[in-house]
């Protein structure tokens, strides 16, 4: 190729690299702990608290490696979980939305741990798009292990990072079409 082509292409070239940051810009994920609905005679056991607190540790740790592009949940989110039942965000996505406002996300992932029986615990998770309020996916495992297992809580929290990974993946190349 002839020198004055490069001399007139390398000008374009370098103006279309400040603008594709812009265009594929990682979107900003709120990720809200997992939170424990035990509906068991011995509900909220140290043990079970202590799973799914590794869990919602290991799943976000894990979304972070994945390159997620994870940002702090709002200031009120724990503050308002608390003054309702564990599953209150998750099934109130508007709510969960206006306390991460001032987050600037893209999207809220928000989990809950449903333990309807002592054998085992089903972690449940949905992504909500913030511009929209609606949900774009929705997943849930089944976590049967002991307390004191942690490689499947572990193993279980890298897999369910990965489908949301994909998943955010798939909705940002939609948006960027």
């Amino acid at each position: 190729m002839p020198k004055y082509l490069y001399k007139m292409l390398f000008p374009l070239l370098m103006l279309s690299a400040l603008f594709a940051p812009a265009a594929h810009a990682e979107a900003k994920v709120v990720v809200m702990a997992f939170e424990l609905n035990d509906m068991t005679n011995l509900a909220n056991a140290p043990e079970e608290l202590q799973r799914i607190a590794l869990l919602s540790k290991q799943f976000e740790s894990s979304l972070k490696r994945l390159g997620v592009n994870v940002v702090p949940a709002g200031a009120q989110v724990a503050t308002e979980i608390e003054k309702h039942s564990p599953s209150y965000l998750y099934d109130n996505v508007g709510t969960a939305v206006e306390l991460n406002r001032e987050t600037g996300a893209d999207y809220l992932v928000i989990g809950v741990a449903l333990k309807p029986t002592y054998l085992f615990v089903y972690p449940r998770l949905i992504i909500v798009d913030v511009k929209t309020k609606s949900v774009v996916m929705s997943k849930a495992a089944q976590l049967e292990s002991s307390w004191s297992d942690e490689n499947t809580t572990i193993r279980t929290a890298d897999k369910l990072a990965q489908v949301v990974k994909d998943r955010l993946q798939a909705l940002q190349a939609g948006a960027n079409k």
